[in-house]
């Protein structure tokens, strides 16, 4: 099985195949993770951001009713909408985002490499998830141009 792989962290790989591209902490491919193989649940992330929006949104409806017409007055208020809306994003994203360490080539529908000008780049991959929902993989990467090189050579990116 000829695989072409890229570093994205100091412990692992991505590794791209003819049908697959997976995610192992080896250069050598011993075993080929099962798709979905992570539950996307309960993770210790997740939790955090529902408790943090529960929170949040209890405190909000508690201080519009305490201060009722005046609730903008108090600047402390500003920043619970921040950060309510913040929290908010991160959940919306948590629904979105995948970490199954195994994606079938096939089921790929587009894949982006950004490199923002505040974080370290990474590759932005579209798939098909279970029961057809479109669901994205966030792969931050350590090198970018060994990255582009392996992308362009597997036919991912143009």
């Amino acid at each position: 099985m000829q695989a072409n792989y890229f570093r994205i962290n100091k412990r692992e790989y991505c590794h791209i195949t003819e049908d697959k591209l997976f995610i192992i902490n080896s250069k050598e491919v011993k075993r080929i993770p099962l798709e979905h193989d992570v539950s996307e649940a309960w993770g210790i992330v997740s939790v955090l951001n529902y408790l943090v929006f529960a929170f949040l949104f209890i405190y909000m409806s508690i201080s519009v009713s305490h201060y009722g017409a005046d609730f903008f007055k108090e600047p402390i208020n500003y920043g619970g909408i921040l950060l309510l809306l913040i929290s908010f994003v991160r959940v919306k994203n948590g629904f979105l985002t995948s970490s199954t360490p195994c994606i079938s080539r096939n089921k790929i529908r587009s894949v982006y490499f950004k490199t923002p000008w505040y974080s370290f780049p990474r590759v932005v991959i579209y798939f098909e998830g279970p029961e057809g929902k479109m669901l994205r993989r966030i792969i931050p990467i350590l090198n970018k141009y060994e990255a582009l090189i392996v992308l362009k050579e597997a036919g991912l990116i143009k």
